[in-house]
């Protein structure tokens, strides 16, 4: 391994393990603040969240349109196409992965973890700082059709499912609010004040609301301030009434509605694999479990015996972004099998941060490739006639070799040829050697092109338009050898 290998890799290792020791890290603290009430010290949150769900949607929200304002609609969608690619394969990949694994993992570590092994992909924007990226990808998967039809279909299932969600979400939301009223008890709202200072909250003080519309205990909302908890119209014993109310104030604590944001987020984005619609439906399930597990954290068997009650009585559906208390018929028997009896589980910590390391590790080791085209359509858009050579460099991995073209016209004629495809991710194609560095200039400037046995990268200098600019992937590959007889080298 050379130089710039050895770099790139000890980088990407470095800042992978960083991030891993900081889930580690962040794993432990979570589940501390939950088991630990911390009697006599100054009172803390419990029920942190273990990762943040907005981090990755709002970063390629924001990086969209970012993108858009600066290079315009078409160069800002193939960038956001480089960016997205290999993160949304990242993700495919490791929820397929994982979903096999779940009923191993739930019998070894704890609901709780297993509920945020789901949100480890939410960091991989990490995967897009300079310090990560790779030389060259490891494979290149070709797109047969046009991307800009494939694009077109893409963004529209895209924006279909998360526009049904959302919609879904809001529709639901003002139905149940629309009959809601607030809870006038004195004893049930002491007993939610209680709850919510048991917790922690400091600030934030959120309505406990009562509505015909629903038939289970739910929370509905995404921001803090817009969050509400409904009860149904029932009356509840004050042991029952504490722990729906705390089951709520984890799922707010912990912002499950933000982490099931997430989860629609990546099925929308990657839509069209079954799998990602299974997945959101397990992890949706984990984060019940996780809530369940919080709840009865020091619970004896009475109070065990009680949830198992209360989950058997509140049927109900929680659709959009809500968290609710009700069990579906395909989980319910799971939930209270480890409601009444609790299996001895690990933590998890560490696994989580193999896992974030593992995630980091292998992002962009696959590359999209897409739209063909020749050589001379992207290095001589004038025609051929219209560039002269300037100067050639060859590089072994040892150093660059001083040398000339015998036959310039030849050597633009076999580079004209080559079949080109554009790359999506970003690269930095650092030791790759031997390669072929030339340079033409043309009516518009300067136009450089670097040569490597699979892929080839365009710097044009001068020009209006950089349309050209970028890497491409050579399905064919360059026969170096023959453009090396064009060169007559110097020692």
């Amino acid at each position: 391994m050379n130089s710039e290998l050895y770099t790139e890799t000890a980088a990407r290792v470095l800042v992978s393990l960083l991030f891993a020791g900081a889930t580690v890290w962040a794993f432990l603290r979570a589940g501390e603040q939950a088991e630990t009430d911390a009697p006599g010290k100054k009172p803390r949150q419990r029920y942190l969240p273990y990762l943040a769900g907005w981090v990755l949607p709002l970063y390629v929200a924001f990086t969209a349109i970012l993108l858009c304002l600066t290079y315009g609609p078409e160069r800002a969608a193939r960038a956001l196409l480089s960016l997205c690619f290999p993160i949304f394969l990242s993700i495919c990949v490791y929820d397929a992965l994982l979903l096999p694994a779940l009923p191993l993992l739930r019998r070894r570590i704890s609901a709780r973890t297993c509920a945020a092994l789901w949100l480890l992909p939410t960091y991989l924007y990490l995967t897009a700082y300079p310090c990560m990226e790779r030389s060259e990808p490891r494979w290149v998967v070709s797109l047969p059709v046009p991307v800009i039809w494939v694009g077109a279909v893409w963004a529209a299932g895209f924006c279909a499912v998360l526009g049904w969600k959302i919609a879904d979400h809001l529709r639901f939301r003002r139905a149940l609010l629309k009959s809601a009223r607030p809870v006038e008890d004195p004893d049930d709202l002491a007993l939610w004040q209680e709850e919510q200072q048991s917790a922690g909250w400091k600030k934030i003080r959120l309505p406990l609301l009562v509505s015909p519309a629903v038939s289970t205990p739910l929370s509905v909302g995404l921001f803090s301030r817009s969050i509400r908890v409904v009860l149904p119209e029932r009356t509840y014993t004050a042991e029952d009434l504490r722990l729906i109310l705390r089951h709520e104030i984890i799922h707010i604590s912990r912002t499950d509605s933000a982490a099931k944001f997430f989860l629609v987020f990546c099925t929308a984005m990657c839509w069209f694999n079954p799998l990602m619609w299974l997945a959101k439906e397990r992890s949706a399930q984990d984060l019940e479990l996780s809530c369940d597990e919080t709840v009865l954290l020091d619970a004896g068997d009475g109070a065990r015996r009680r949830y198992a009650e209360l989950l058997l009585s509140a049927a109900g559906n929680g659709r959009g972004f809500t968290t609710c208390l009700s069990a579906s018929a395909k989980t319910l028997r799971y939930r209270l099998r480890s409601v009444v009896h609790p299996p001895r589980r690990h933590g998890g910590a560490l696994l989580a941060g193999v896992l974030m390391f593992a995630l980091l590790m292998t992002s962009s080791l696959t590359a999209l490739a897409y739209d063909p085209v020749r050589g001379a359509e992207v290095f001589f858009p004038d025609g051929q006639e219209a560039y002269t050579l300037r100067t050639v460099q060859w590089h072994t991995e040892m150093r660059t070799v001083p040398c000339r073209c015998t036959d310039p016209e030849a050597l633009a004629s076999r580079l004209g040829d080559l079949k080109l495809e554009a790359l999506a991710g970003k690269y930095t194609f650092s030791g790759i050697r031997p390669l072929l560095e030339v340079c033409f200039e043309g009516p518009e400037g300067t136009v450089w092109i670097v040569v490597r046995e699979k892929s080839l990268s365009v710097i044009p200098m001068g020009r209006p338009s950089l349309q050209s600019e970028g890497d491409y992937y050579l399905p064919q590959g360059a026969d170096l050898e023959a453009l090396a007889q064009l060169l007559t080298f110097s020692e």
